[in-house]
């Protein structure tokens, strides 16, 4: 016996099996050699030997707990019922800490039978007899895990296992799991790494670890992920040619993926596996290719009757075939092979979809019609939804475009497509306020979309928030951006720097678009115009010069040079303007911009009956023009037809309410000496516009006329504030203080004048008579001089000048300037 036990302790079952069988004919009720040689037997897989010698064990001593335990791991799988039986007679022979494996085993077998209860309980047991068996944990975990829902719990028993061996790698994925049940994942991600720690050749624990890494949104370290499989478990996969392919596909080694597909489906000719080949095909632009796998994976899918069989397998091959044509802009076959998988499976969103797609590049109204039942079949189809907005877009039909764009996003609530295309629908739409709202999500959902904060700009631009407008045209600057969009930005801020007046810096981001594309006759005229409202008069008209060499039809460009040259003020360049306005009419006879400056220029040549022909003309080409209105009003006026000015003026106001025709009125009311009309205008014009110089200044002049220094007074004022080097309004307001009897300001107000004309007779002359009357001679006989050097042929100064000296008591010299004064006198009065 004891020879036996040796050689089965050392695994030699034959001999120790002959020792035991000796034994047993020598005394046929020995126990123990029947339990043992019924032990050998299991182990040799002789189960019907083992359990006849395992049954007459128990037979002869009812009370062996190892017969029944091994019995019942003989029976576990054939005849479970049996084996629980066996187990549990164990158990009641001997329930201590050396029978632990029985409940073990009833554990296993209650948990194949789902009876999830028992088996806790069996395991627990065996915990209560041996609390390091780690077995007991991990299947209480696991039926926690799967079966009960119950994850914390489940974690706790996976823990346990870990304290006890730290090194057991299964438990660590098991515990993974059950964080990603509570969507855990940033301790699933840890447990994933200790496993793969452990065991870092096991495939399947990189690509889990890729998918938790998906899930947490950290794509690069999932890509990460996926790019150490392929480089490391690449031998793995050969006989798995579909995972490789997958992988590699996935890490854009498509050559890589097409060359393990082509070997397999050489081996291994079946439609699935060249559905898989056109699809990598198509992800490496191979369309012709990818179109020869998908046609051969429908000729291998041909039933014997040439057909294909209606399911979703063979319509997806038309799908993708479909979008193989839609790569290639074959439209017509793309739809042909989408309605083909719509006829092979009917219920196919992706497949309307696509047809509608292709309906409407071709300009077909049924496009809506797949996009309906496409969103019919899913609800939840985004890019459907998507599609329609785009549909009604395109039928000017916005507030419907803006209601699919609503449902794209509760489907996708942070799609920074459906936030920006709504914000740009709500712009056409003319709600920037709302499209602002849209735009500024999307810049939340993705701080570096050029896109959003363009057309924010452009919405902020329109609000005339221009603060906010030139931050966002700023921030674009910033990023990195394509030439398109730097050559637009420049040309839109250039613009909102020219509406807030501020042309210097207006001009610099013109100069800017034209190095990014020189070749456009529309930012040097853009120039011009900038340089003109800067007086750089020379530079606007080389800026113009450039427009006309790039574009030499372009009338814009000759009445901007036109322009240049009449406010350059030199004759030359009037004679010279007066032949670009020409040119341009030329080119556009309807161009009333070349007409009013015409009809200006002649004006100022004197010619004013030609002059008041072009603004007639430009006024039948436009009847709703007031500028030509206008210009026709200056010139009646200058013609002495005050009234038809009047007509003409209030035709201008008709159109466009205006602080500088108000004012034009107010002075043809005051010519024709309608004083209050004139001070309505005047005020009506002010309430317009509060900082308009010229309208205070005439209503002070009235005010003056009508001795209301104080009112005159503030309205200089209100003058000076706008414009400080106003000369006139600075000597009214002299005048005025002196009547005031404000002679502080008054003798300021003379000494500023003073000093912005130096060369004014008049500015000297009233400083004069505003020192007479404070009675200081000797300045204002100083001043009076000085305005007769500058004025020598005036009789009036020399009256003064006479005046004041005789005061002096420089007599002598008094009746010299009075000799003087008569003689240019005479000499007047006989011209």
């Amino acid at each position: 016996m004891k020879h036996g036990i040796h050689f089965f302790n050392r695994s030699v079952l034959t001999i120790a099996i002959q020792d035991f069988t000796a034994v047993i004919k020598e005394d046929s009720s020995n126990v123990q050699a029947r339990l043992y040689r019924g032990r050998a037997y299991a182990v040799q897989q002789q189960y019907r030997n083992a359990i006849q010698d395992l049954a007459a064990a128990i037979n002869l001593d009812p009370s062996c707990w190892l017969a029944f335990y091994y019995r019942g791991c003989i029976l576990q799988q054939i005849d479970p019922k049996k084996a629980v039986q066996d187990f549990s007679v164990s158990v009641l022979i001997n329930d201590t800490k050396e029978n632990f494996s029985s409940f073990l085993h009833r554990g296993i077998v209650y948990s194949e039978q789902c009876q999830w209860s028992l088996a806790i309980c069996d395991f627990e047991s065996v915990l209560s007899l041996d609390s390091s068996v780690i077995f007991a944990y991990l299947n209480i975990g696991l039926i926690q895990l799967l079966h009960l829902d119950q994850y914390y719990e489940a974690i706790q028993q996976f823990t346990n296992a870990i304290e006890i061996d730290p090194l057991d790698v299964q438990t660590y994925i098991c515990r993974a799991q059950a964080y990603h049940k509570i969507d855990n994942l940033s301790n699933a991600v840890k447990d994933i790494n200790r496993a793969i720690h452990l065991y870092p050749n096991k495939s399947q624990l990189y690509a889990l670890r890729g998918q938790y890494l998906m899930e947490l949104k950290e794509y690069k370290l999932a890509s990460f992920c996926i790019h150490q499989l392929a480089e490391i478990d690449e031998e793995s996969f050969t006989s798995q040619p579909v995972q490789q392919a997958l992988i590699q596909s996935f890490c854009q080694n498509h050559n890589k993926a097409i060359e393990c597909l082509s070997e397999a489906t050489a081996t291994q000719p079946e439609p699935s596996m060249f559905v898989i080949l056109g699809k990598i095909q198509m992800k490496a632009k191979k369309i012709k290719d990818a179109l020869r796998s998908l046609k051969k994976a429908m000729e291998l899918l041909m039933t014997s009757a040439k057909d294909l069989p209606n399911t979703f397998e063979a319509a997806e091959m038309y799908y993708l075939t479909g979008l193989c044509y839609m790569e290639q802009k074959s439209l017509f076959q793309a739809h042909d092979a989408f309605s083909m998988a719509i006829r092979l499976h009917s219920s196919y969103p992706d497949a309307f979809y696509q047809r509608g797609q292709c309906r409407m590049q071709l300009g077909q109204a049924k496009c809506i019609q797949d996009f309906n039942q496409a969103l019919a079949l899913c609800p939840s189809h985004f890019q459907a939804y998507m599609s329609r907005a785009a549909y009604y877009e395109s039928e000017g039909r916005y507030s419907k475009a803006i209601l699919n764009c609503n449902e794209a996003i509760k489907i996708l609530p942070n799609s920074v497509r459906a936030y920006f295309y709504r914000g740009t629908l709500k712009y056409q739409n003319k709600t920037f306020k709302e499209a602002i709202e849209d735009l500024s999500k999307t810049i939340d959902l993705n701080k570096t979309c050029i896109l959003a904060y363009y057309n924010r700009a452009v919405c902020y631009h329109q609000m005339k928030d221009f603060r906010k407008a030139l931050k966002d045209y700023g921030i674009i600057l910033l990023l990195e951006l394509n030439k398109e969009i730097a050559l637009k930005v420049f040309i839109n801020r250039g613009l909102l720097y020219m509406e807030l007046g501020d042309y210097a810096i207006a001009c610099e981001d013109f100069k800017e678009a034209t190095l990014l594309s020189p070749e456009d006759s529309q930012i040097f005229q853009a120039i011009g115009i900038c340089c003109r409202r800067l007086h750089k008069f020379k530079e606007a008209v080389r800026s113009f010069d450039q427009a006309l060499k790039l574009d030499p039809a372009s009338a814009d460009a000759y009445v901007g040079r036109g322009n240049s040259y009449m406010e350059n003020g030199h004759k030359a360049g009037c004679k010279q303007a007066q032949k670009d306005f020409l040119r341009a009419i030329h080119l556009n006879p309807q161009c009333v911009k070349a007409r009013i400056g015409l009809g200006y220029n002649l004006q100022a040549a004197g010619k004013l009956q030609k002059a008041w022909n072009q603004f007639t003309v430009a006024i039948c080409i436009d009847p709703k023009c007031h500028a030509a209105y206008d210009g026709r009003a200056s010139v009646c006026l200058q013609m002495g037809e005050t009234f038809a000015a009047f007509q003409d003026t209030n035709a201008a106001l008709k159109l466009t309410n205006t602080a500088p025709l108000l004012t034009n009125r107010g002075v043809i009311n005051q010519l024709m000496g309608h004083l209050p009309c004139a001070m309505k205008d005047y005020q009506e014009a002010i309430s317009v516009d509060p900082n308009y110089a010229l309208a205070y200044f005439n209503a002070a002049n009235i005010y003056f006329q009508n001795r209301q220094f104080s009112q005159a007074y503030c309205y200089y004022t209100k003058v000076l504030q706008s414009d400080p080097t106003n000369k006139s309004a600075l000597m009214n307001r002299a005048i005025t203080n002196t009547l005031l009897n404000n002679i502080g300001e008054a003798k300021e107000d003379f000494d500023k004048a003073v000093f912005l004309c130096p060369f004014s007779a008049a500015v000297y002359f009233n400083r004069a008579n505003f020192y007479n009357g404070l009675k200081q001679f000797e300045l204002a006989e100083k001043d009076i001089s000085t305005a007769l050097s500058m004025q020598p042929n005036d009789a009036l100064l020399y009256k003064f000048r006479a005046d004041i000296r005789s005061k002096l008591g420089f007599n002598k010299e008094a009746v010299e300037d009075y000799k003087q004064a008569i003689s240019i006198q005479e000499q007047i009065d006989s011209m």
